[in-house]
């Protein structure tokens, strides 16, 4: 089911259009983000990396800076522990290549997700500690490993917490116990009584932030904090948090927009062998990059070696400076990637007939075990089931060891996936996350006790459920220009909490169509409304959509669409403008998202 709303936030768009010389459409979206004041439309605009917040609000971030350049200037043996996703990966690179830059002795390792799972780890620990590590610092991962973090500070070491994920906590008698690791320091924006204004700052953005915050002390002895641009590792490092913060889907506001926008110019022109190796094998070299390519080419490529086989590979594709050696690892990782779709695709058609048939077809979470289905793309598998259902979906599968089940879910903005996972604690072996995504594992026999609990303690309505069509006005077509996609191209990058625009008309005449692509996905359609005619795209299945339409107009009117003949049929439409090239030719178009 499908809900569509118009957002309807008032102000004098012209007005505002003129003072930033943006089109009105373009400035009703901004009002419709959130941007209210000059000050904000400014920032939101024209932000510049001294826009940031403060290093110094992450509590901990001084005396961790302190501790890691006494370390350094001591000689002592750091070792970074990582994690096997892109933030994971690229949290890494940062802190091993600027610690390494600073004179840093400097190793690091990063946990197998079949064999380990998430995180800091017995293993890791102790193989640390028969290295003679002095130093552990952790990055997207640590906030949770209470007992492994004991075991590294029994055994004398130094610990250091980089994170992002919620804080654990139990609850007694309806109140929250906060639970922290024994590390010397924990920075962790969220932290449950940090005032770190963006909680929603990835795990590579903390490790940048904190490499920031060193490199300024190196340079100043007076206190103050140079902005980015006066510290050299920290910019050349900060493509990397860039990265990150759209590969692990963070929310695209204030700093973190800043930190996107910034990141994509100097990713364009980056020095890292195996960055340019990556967008190399992955077509785009000498593209303009965007967020959308982080997220949907080449972010994937990086969690791939996470997923099938190591994170090693992508850590040591950015850490490389071998050209050659990059290119194989870059290559490597996009073929893997392809292995991961298929494997995506045929787990996908098998958890949506699950989810489509009793008993679960009933439930408001979906809990869905598919035996055999490689456990790193549980996750993969829950987001897409999610978008088709519009419920929050764990997908389980089984883990190495016996009986155990392993997996991932990702839910909608109304229910939070960690604290409701908390109302299951003594269900599960382990469990983490975020509000909107979570891992977990527990024993096989207790998966219909956690289906069970979930869906009785679940609150969510019929309205919440709804898949909401968020337009952001009507737009005719005789309204679109070049000069239009030209000013909304101002308000990317687009992503989580800055979504693209989308804009809606009603009575669109259908007046052809071509289906293309070999999974028969991408519609090609020439549109009209009144006078003004103009293609379209939509990428959907399009057999299904097809099948609407016959249903709604009847199949020879379908026919004759399919014909370029002639029709009756008629839709409202969601899409966004945009300018479509083509060996040498531009036009506009409208990519259309939603269809009723």
């Amino acid at each position: 089911m499908e809900k569509w709303f118009e957002i309807r936030k008032s102000g004098d768009f012209i007005k505002m259009g003129k003072q930033f010389g943006i089109d009105p459409m373009a400035a009703r979206v901004m009002r419709n983000r959130g941007i209210e004041s000059e000050a904000d439309a400014g920032r939101y605009l024209y932000g510049s990396l001294q826009d940031l917040d403060s290093p110094a609000g992450l509590d901990g971030i001084d005396r961790a800076s302190d501790i890691i350049l006494e370390k350094i200037r001591q000689h002592k043996p750091i070792r970074v522990i990582g994690d096997y996703d892109i933030d994971g990966v690229c949290a890494t690179c940062i802190l091993v290549e600027g610690l390494s830059a600073l004179g840093g002795d400097v190793s690091y390792d990063i946990p197998e997700r079949l064999s380990d799972g998430y995180g800091l780890n017995v293993r890791l620990v102790k193989e640390a500690i028969r290295d003679g590590i002095d130093t552990l610092i952790t990055v997207d991962n640590g906030i949770s490993a209470l007992s492994q973090i004991q075991l590294a500070k029994d055994a004398g070491m130094t610990v250091i917490v980089t994170d992002h994920h919620s804080q654990p906590y139990r609850e007694e008698d309806g109140v929250r116990l906060w639970l922290k690791p024994s590390a010397d320091v924990v920075i962790d924006p969220n932290l449950h009584d940090c005032r770190y204004p963006n909680k929603a700052l990835c795990g590579a953005g903390v490790a940048w932030k904190l490499l920031y915050m060193m490199e300024a002390r190196l340079q100043t002895s007076k206190g103050g904090l140079p902005s980015p641009e006066g510290c050299p590792l920290t910019m050349e490092l900060l493509p990397f948090a860039a990265f990150a913060t759209v590969g692990d889907v963070m929310d695209l506001k204030g700093e973190n927009r800043i930190l996107v926008k910034t990141g994509l110019r100097l990713l364009e022109k980056s020095d890292n062998i195996g960055m340019r190796a990556l967008i190399s094998a992955c077509g785009l070299q000498g593209r303009a990059l965007s967020a959308y390519h982080i997220g949907f080419v080449l972010g994937p490529c990086i969690n791939a070696g996470g997923r099938l086989e190591t994170a090693h590979e992508a850590v040591a594709l950015f850490l490389s400076g071998d050209a050659q050696k990059a290119r194989l690892l870059a290559e490597h990782l996009c073929s893997l990637n392809q292995e991961r779709k298929e494997l995506t695709d045929r787990g996908v058609v098998q958890a949506m007939a699950e989810a489509e048939s009793e008993p679960l077809s009933s439930d408001k979470v979906l809990v869905i075990y598919l035996p055999g289905t490689h456990e790193s793309i549980a996750g993969i598998i829950a987001g897409k089931v999610r978008e088709r259902s519009g419920k929050p979906c764990f997908i389980l599968t089984d883990a190495q060891e016996e009986g155990l089940l392993k997996g991932s879910g990702r839910s909608i903005a109304e229910y939070s996936m960690y604290d409701e996972l908390v109302g299951c604690g003594d269900l599960l072996e382990k469990f983490g996350g975020h509000p909107m995504a979570a891992g977990l594992s527990l024993r096989a026999e207790k998966l219909d006790a956690f289906r069970r609990r979930l869906n009785a303690a679940c609150t969510l309505t019929e309205e919440d459920l709804a898949r909401k069509v968020m337009l952001d006005a009507r737009l005719p077509l005789s309204y679109i220009s070049e000069e239009l996609v030209e000013s909304l191209k101002l308000l990317e990058p687009f992503g989580k909490g800055n979504e693209r625009p989308l804009f809606g008309e009603q009575n669109l005449s259908l007046l052809s169509c071509r289906v293309l692509g070999k999974r028969r996905n991408v519609l090609k359609l020439a549109v009209a409304s009144g006078t003004r005619r103009m293609s379209a795209v939509c990428f959907c299945d399009a057999d299904s959509l097809l099948q609407r339409l016959a249903a709604k107009g009847g199949e020879d009117e379908v026919k004759k669409l399919m014909a370029g003949l002639p029709n009756s049929l008629r839709v409202t439409a969601a899409f966004y403008p945009e300018v479509n090239e083509y060996r040498g030719h531009r036009e506009i178009q409208i990519c259309i998202t939603n269809m009723k």
